[in-house]
C-alpha cells in the first residue's frame, strides 16, 4: 500500500511538474508572440520559419522567388507585393523619376542590393539613380552567393548594355559560394581545377512553381515565436529557417571568389565591387569584425589586381554609423533608407571622382 502511495504521489509530482512547464511555457509563447508579432500575433499563428523565408505553404506567395535552370532562383517579372515589387524585366522596381539618362548602371547583388526591409524608393540604387539622374537597374536578389551575383551579371549586361555594373557582396556572400544548396534552394556553384573555375549543378534541379521545402525542425516548430525568438538569439538558422548543403570544399569559397573577378573583368564594361556589411558587423567585437574582413578583403584585392574598383562599405560608412548610430542606420539585419541613402552617397562619389558617369555620353 505504502508503495503504491508513493508511485501514485510521484506520479502526481510529475504530472504537476509537466503541467507547471507547459503552462510556463504557453506564458512565454504568448509573450513572444505579442513582443514579435502585437496583439494580432495571439490570434494568427502562421509558420514563421516558412515566413521568414518568403514560402508559403503551398509556395503561392507574392513575389516568391522563381525557379531559374542556371542560377537557382530569381525575381519573377511583373510582380506586387507589399514587401517589394518587380517590373517586367525581372528588375527590383526603380520608380521612374524625370530626366534620368540611358544607358544604365546595373546592379547584382543579394538582399543589400536588392534592398530588403526597406520600400522600392528606399533602395541604395533608387537613392543612387536620383542622385546621378541615370537610370539604375536593381538586380539584386535575396540569398544569392557571389557565384550567383557574377552568373546574373554575365547574363544581364549583354541584354542591358549598361555604362557601368555594381556587383555587391557581403561576407557570408563569400562563404555561399561554396554551397550547392542554399536557404533549402538548389543552385548552381563552382568548384576550382587546375585554378580553373568549372560550373556545376547546372542545369539546377527543380522546377518552376515547386514548393521550397523547410528543415524538419521548422515543420514542427516554426509556428512558436518562442521557438523563432530562441532560435534568433542563439544565431541557430541553418537547420531551422533553412538547410545547405556543401557543394565546393568548405573553405574554398574565397579562392572562388578571387577567380569570380576574372569573369567580372571579361565583361568589358567598369565594374565597381562593393562589399557590403549586415548589423552584425557593426555590433561585433573587433574578432567579429577581423573575420568579416578576412572574407571581404582578399575578394576586393583580387578584384583590384583584376582591373575592377573595389570599394569598401565598411571604411567609408564607418564615421556615418558612428555619427547617426547603428540604429539610425539598420532596420533588423539589413540598411534603413537612411543607411541606403549613406550607401548610395558613398557611389555617387566615387562615380565622379572618378569620372565614371561622363563615359556614358561616349558609349
Amino acid at each position: 500500500m505504502d508503495a503504491e502511495r508513493k508511485a501514485g504521489g510521484l506520479a502526481g509530482h510529475v504530472v504537476l511538474v509537466a503541467a507547471s512547464v507547459l503552462f510556463s511555457l504557453l506564458i512565454l509563447e504568448f509573450g513572444s508572440r505579442l513582443l514579435l508579432m502585437g496583439p494580432e500575433g495571439l490570434v494568427h499563428w502562421p509558420n514563421i520559419a516558412r515566413q521568414r523565408m518568403g514560402n508559403a505553404e503551398n509556395g503561392a506567395d507574392p513575389c516568391m522567388y522563381a525557379y531559374d535552370q542556371q542560377l537557382g532562383w530569381t525575381l519573377p517579372p511583373n510582380c506586387t507585393s507589399p514587401g517589394y515589387n518587380v517590373d517586367g524585366e525581372g528588375y527590383r522596381l526603380t520608380p521612374s523619376e524625370p530626366g534620368v539618362e540611358v544607358p544604365p548602371v546595373l546592379v547584382t547583388g543579394s538582399s543589400f542590393a536588392k534592398g530588403d526591409e526597406v520600400a522600392d524608393n528606399e533602395t541604395w540604387p533608387s537613392f543612387l539613380q536620383g542622385m546621378i539622374s541615370r537610370r539604375v537597374l536593381n538586380a539584386g536578389v535575396g540569398g544569392y552567393s557571389l557565384d550567383q551575383t557574377v552568373l546574373r551579371a554575365e547574363t544581364l549586361v549583354p541584354r542591358s548594355h549598361p555604362m557601368l555594373l555594381i556587383a555587391s557582396f557581403t561576407p557570408d556572400d563569400v562563404r555561399r559560394t561554396e554551397l550547392k544548396v542554399a536557404w533549402s534552394r538548389n543552385k548552381s556553384y563552382f568548384t576550382v581545377n587546375g585554378g580553373r573555375l568549372e560550373l556545376q549543378n547546372v542545369p539546377v534541379p527543380g522546377r518552376s512553381g515547386e514548393p521550397v521545402p523547410t528543415p524538419i525542425a521548422a515543420q514542427l516548430f516554426g509556428w512558436s515565436a518562442l521557438a523563432d525568438l530562441v532560435a534568433d538569439r542563439l544565431s541557430i538558422f541553418a537547420g531551422w529557417y533553412y538547410d545547405e548543403v556543401q557543394g565546393a570544399p568548405r573553405g574554398s569559397g574565397p579562392e572562388i571568389s578571387c577567380l569570380l573577378m576574372q569573369r567580372l573583368a571579361r565583361l568589358d564594361v567598369p565594374v565597381i565591387v562593393l562589399a557590403e556589411y549586415s548589423r552584425g558587423h557593426w555590433t561585433a567585437d573587433a574578432e567579429g569584425k577581423a573575420r568579416d574582413f578576412a572574407k571581404t578583403g582578399p575578394v576586393l584585392a583580387c578584384a583590384e589586381k583584376a582591373g575592377l574598383i573595389p570599394l569598401d562599405m565598411a571604411k567609408v560608412l564607418k564615421p556615418v554609423v558612428e555619427k547617426y548610430g547603428v540604429d539610425a542606420m539598420f532596420r533588423s539585419d539589413h540598411h534603413s533608407a537612411v543607411g541606403n541613402r549613406a550607401t548610395a552617397e558613398t557611389i555617387a562619389q566615387a562615380l565622379a571622382v572618378r569620372r565614371l558617369a561622363a563615359r556614358a555620353g561616349s558609349r
